[in-house]
């Protein structure tokens, strides 16, 4: 009896906490957070390497 009323007093912890944690997050979110239009510097410094040595 005492291990079935703990089990519900964790989910009903878990439960409070997953509700509390979605009202919390901004709606209006794109769901691709940052921006893409950043420049690769590994891919131009492979790149630079290689035609130095061809």
């Amino acid at each position: 009896m005492d291990a079935i009323i703990i089990s519900l007093f964790i989910i009903a912890l878990l439960a409070y906490g997953l509700e509390r944690n979605r009202r919390h997050q901004a709606q209006p979110r794109s769901r691709l957070a940052g921006s893409s239009d950043i420049i690769d510097r590994d891919s131009e410094r492979i790149i630079g390497e290689l035609r130095t040595r061809s």
